[in-house]
């Protein structure tokens, strides 16, 4: 007798029949994800841990010029009192015995003047910074004059002028710990792992000496802000894993190549700065490792340049981030056109880039730094106001071995790099040397 078959016993069938294909898309699907995450996880925490050094870096940086801009504060007290002390009036005062006059001047100039075993006009409260000048006659000291700075918002707003920093990032005068300005007044500025927190708020931040009454400026940003530079990689990232266990979940047998490509593309973006494609700093930092290493181990010479744009604030200032952004995509061609293959050109942080050349003594450097240099003066980024703006770079070069680690390296290139700031701009400074190269003259190097 013949068995008929129910639509329903028809279901069930098929419904055994693909339990083996469902399980098996299951399995390749949850495999596809667990490696996925993994990627995704590794990968993140890479951009975070690049995106960490780099703000350190900027950070650091700034807090060097915010201590460079004090300093040169410091200079210009010591020149006010010096002209002051010279001045013909103040002179015929004190010869005079004119007191009134004297006190005129004093108020004039927020000044103290001693003279005759008289003093007249007050110095700002503690904390301050004071520079005082003579006036004598012979090895008689007729009168002492001084004037002082306060460590405080004015002397902060003056520095932060000159200091380049990220868009969230301050700038905090502390002294013995305590914040003076820029923060919460006399609140404990702590940093521990690079962090300090005021309120409940945590920062990142870098300190540098002032080398006056116990004074440092801090360069802080909110670690808040610092991981949000981070949010646009983590969206495509997301997306990106999304995607992919959408095609994975469809073409499980085909996914490879797609698969290769995509993290490819992923771990390039996780090696290279966003903005000019050059290497970024952790890529940067693992080749000097290695290249070092390989040095030592087969005495050869390791050379390091670091470049940093000139006037790039001023840039940012007046024509925008973006022509900032152009400056900066601009530059990174000339840097790695200049290049030997088996040498490595990075965005540093900020405005700063780093050139990593093996077997190459600094004298070599300096020449290749001094055809860079010549490269750029024929770089032009035109501003949205279409006004040209001309591009030159001041650099700074060290050598293995004569500095024995990548801190001392990068410490003897970036000493000079700010020689080749002090000294003018626009030329080449090596470490250790007795020249400079500049504007129109022949490559050589300036010594420290």
């Amino acid at each position: 007798m013949r068995r008929s078959h129910s639509p329903r016993a028809l279901r069930l069938g098929r419904g055994r029949l693909r339990t083996p294909v469902v399980r098996a898309a299951l399995f390749v699907f949850v495999l596809a994800g667990a490696l996925l995450a993994a990627i995704v996880f590794t990968l993140n925490r890479n951009a975070d841990r690049t995106n960490a050094q780099q703000a350190a870096t900027e950070l650091a940086s700034g807090a060097r010029v915010a201590a460079s801009a004090f300093a040169a504060a410091r200079s210009d007290l010591r020149a006010q009192a010096g002209e002051l002390a010279t001045s013909l009036d103040l002179q015929r005062a004190i010869v005079a015995n004119d007191d009134a006059a004297i006190e005129r001047i004093a108020a004039a100039h927020h000044a103290r003047i001693q003279a005759r075993g008289e003093t007249t006009g007050e110095l700002p409260a503690p904390p301050r910074i004071t520079s005082t000048a003579t006036i004598a006659q012979g090895a008689h000291v007729l009168a002492r004059v001084t004037l002082a700075l306060p460590l405080g918002k004015t002397l902060l707003t003056l520095i932060r002028s000159a200091t380049p920093l990220p868009s969230h990032a301050a700038l905090v005068l502390v002294r013995d710990g305590r914040v003076v300005a820029g923060g919460p007044i006399g609140s404990t500025a702590l940093i521990r792992n690079g962090r300090v927190v005021f309120g409940s708020t945590p920062f990142t931040a870098k300190a540098a000496p002032l080398g006056v009454a116990g004074a440092s400026v801090l360069a802080i940003e909110p670690v808040a802000a610092v991981e949000a530079r981070g949010v646009a990689y983590r969206r495509r990232l997301l997306i990106a894993a999304v995607l992919t266990l959408a095609l994975a979940a469809g073409l499980a047998t085909r996914l490879g190549r797609p698969l290769a490509r995509m993290f490819g593309e992923l771990t390039d973006q996780a090696e290279r700065d966003s903005l000019t494609g050059l290497a970024n700093r952790r890529v940067i930092d693992e080749r000097l490792e290695e290249e070092l290493d390989r040095s030592r181990r087969y005495r050869t010479h390791l050379a390091l340049i670091l470049v940093d744009i000139d006037n790039f604030k001023s840039v940012n200032d007046r024509h925008g981030h973006q022509c900032g952004d152009d400056v900066l995509r601009a530059v990174a061609p000339t840097l790695a056109g200049s290049l030997r293959e088996l040498d490595l050109a990075g965005r540093f942080g900020g405005e700063e880039f780093a050139i990593v050349l093996p077997g190459t003594s600094v004298t070599s450097a300096c020449r290749i730094a001094e055809q860079i240099r010549r490269a750029l003066a024929k770089v032009s980024v035109t501003a949205p106001d279409g006004e040209p703006i001309s591009v030159t770079a001041s650099f700074g070069a060290a050598e293995f071995p004569v500095n024995g680690s990548v801190a001392a390296l990068v410490e003897a290139a970036d000493r000079a790099l700010y020689k080749a700031k002090r000294d003018g701009k626009d030329r080449v400074v090596a470490d250790g040397s007795d020249a400079a190269s500049a504007p129109g003259e022949p490559s050589a190097v300036t010594p420290l």
